[in-house]
Formats: C-alpha cells, structure tokens, sequence
C-alpha cells in the first residue's frame, strides 16, 4: 500500500524469540570459547537482560536509572565547583 509508513517499526529493539537481540553477545562468548564459567556469564547475561527488558526499559535506561540509585541527582557543574574547591586543602 502507498500510504503505509515504513519507518514507524524502526525504533522497536529486535527481538529473538522472546530474548532482546543483544542477549546474543553473551551466547556468543559462548560459542566462541566453550568452557563452564563462559557458559555461566551467558546464562547471566541472558538473564539480566531478560529481566531488564520485562521491566520495560532498554539496558541502556537501566543502566541510567541504577546510576542515579547509586550516585544520586545532585551534579557538579562549573558554578559550584569554585566553591568545593574553596573547602579543599589541596
């Protein structure tokens, strides 16, 4: 049909079944070296980002998100870093 967009698919993730496409990577390593404990980092790869993709997020935002968890909102910027560096000794 002449009036159907062709791009409005393009930002979906693509999926393997029903594993994210980047779930490949781990499986790869895999592949590539067969040994137990590669075997386990692809099994865990593939798990976490199964998990982080039933969450709703792409592995990118939750990489965000927990960065935030762990170093909280509050940024430096150049306006208050003169003062931090009125407080150090160095």
């Amino acid at each position: 049909m002449a009036g159907e967009v062709l791009w409005r698919d393009t930002g979906i993730a693509p999926k393997i079944f029903i594993l994210d496409a980047r779930a490949i990577f781990p499986l790869a390593l895999w592949l590539f070296h067969w040994a137990y404990w590669t075997a386990g980092i692809a099994v865990a790869g593939m798990l976490i980002l199964y998990l982080v993709q039933r969450t709703g997020m792409s592995p990118l935002s939750c990489f965000r998100a927990l960065r935030v968890a762990y170093l909280g909102r509050r940024r430096e910027t150049r306006n208050n870093e003169i003062q931090w560096r009125k407080r150090c000794r160095w």
